[in-house]
């Protein structure tokens, strides 16, 4: 059992803290900002059997004896690490699935670097977690790639029917929208998959390589008319003398499909034929690195570090 704070209570929030109770965890602290949900204990607002009241804010939170925290709330490093930093202050490992802290010295080494010596200092670990990235575009190809000999190219390719997906995440791809107001919305950074540089830099770090020649793409898909139907996008680079390509399609008309290539000695193609489901997956990941960051080094580290062991009580 571990004594668990999670801060954020949105859809996928709230989901892990239904999975922390199943694998019988206690949550001692639960914090939200959002002023209808403080106060009210957790039966009250999600039903589930835990009397716990919501706290507002993180800084002026009560940790109680919470070793691990898991924060499940927005997707930069930008607009999280002041209250990941406070959690870390207070002596607590974090978990997060905030998407740019899957490999957070991408986007912000100087913010990372805050945080990995502020965890150091403490002696405590902070790990970003999820499904993508995290998991099935950087940590599986990663694995899979260990077993070829001088790999020379690693494809992903990730196929989505956004239509089976939460509001939050089809608001995010711009269906419906015309294709002028897609590009306006893009430029101001409210559309697109946040994650896909990451999960780039994540598989050439497996391979040992700094990821350079970088590009990267976000365009929509059309319908027949000027109607948005999804987005498709892309990154890729080079890992030393192996190109990494990664794939993203999220459409209303999308297959779900998750196809993994590796080409090398020998040669390997991995393919989840029905894809692997983004929010359950991401509820059992973050439960999962819970259960393994206290083995972990101190520091900012990725999934790659992760122990797969299971700390046990």
């Amino acid at each position: 059992m571990v004594r668990v704070v999670l801060c954020g209570m949105g859809a996928i929030g709230t989901e892990i803290l239904r999975h922390l109770l199943e694998r019988g965890h206690d949550v001692v602290a639960v914090i939200d900002p959002d002023p209808a949900k403080a106060g009210k204990t957790i039966a009250e607002v999600t039903g589930l059997p835990l009397g716990v009241r919501i706290q507002q804010s993180v800084q002026q939170a009560q940790f109680g004896d919470a070793e691990v925290a898991v924060y499940s709330a927005r997707s930069r490093i930008g607009d999280v690490a002041s209250e990941i930093g406070a959690l870390l202050s207070s002596g607590l490992d974090v978990v997060t699935t905030s998407e740019e802290m899957a490999y957070p010295s991408h986007a912000r080494a100087d913010e990372a670097g805050r945080l990995d010596s502020l965890a150091r200092e403490k002696g405590v670990t902070v790990v970003g977690v999820g499904v993508n990235p995290g998991f099935i575009m950087d940590w599986v190809p990663s694995v899979i790639a260990s077993a070829s000999k001088n790999p020379t190219r690693i494809h992903v390719v990730r196929s989505v029917d956004i239509s089976r997906r939460r509001q939050q995440l089809v608001n995010k791809t711009g269906v419906g929208m015309t294709r002028s107001k897609f590009e306006k919305e893009l430029e101001e950074g409210k559309l697109g998959h946040i994650g896909l540089a990451e999960s780039a830099h994540l598989v050439a770090l497996s391979l040992g390589e700094e990821l350079k020649e970088v590009s990267q793409g976000v365009f929509p898909v059309m319908g027949s008319e000027d109607y948005v139907m999804g987005v498709r996008q892309f990154a890729e680079g080079k890992a030393g003398k192996c190109t990494i390509r990664l794939d993203l399609e999220m459409t209303t008309t999308s297959a779900d499909f998750d196809v993994i290539e590796v080409a090398g000695d020998p040669a390997i193609k991995v393919r989840f034929e029905k894809g692997v489901f983004g929010d359950s997956a991401t509820v059992a990941v973050a439960v999962h690195a819970v259960e393994r960051v206290g083995r972990a080094p101190p520091g900012l580290i990725t999934v790659l570090d992760l122990p797969l062991s299971v700390r046990r009580s």
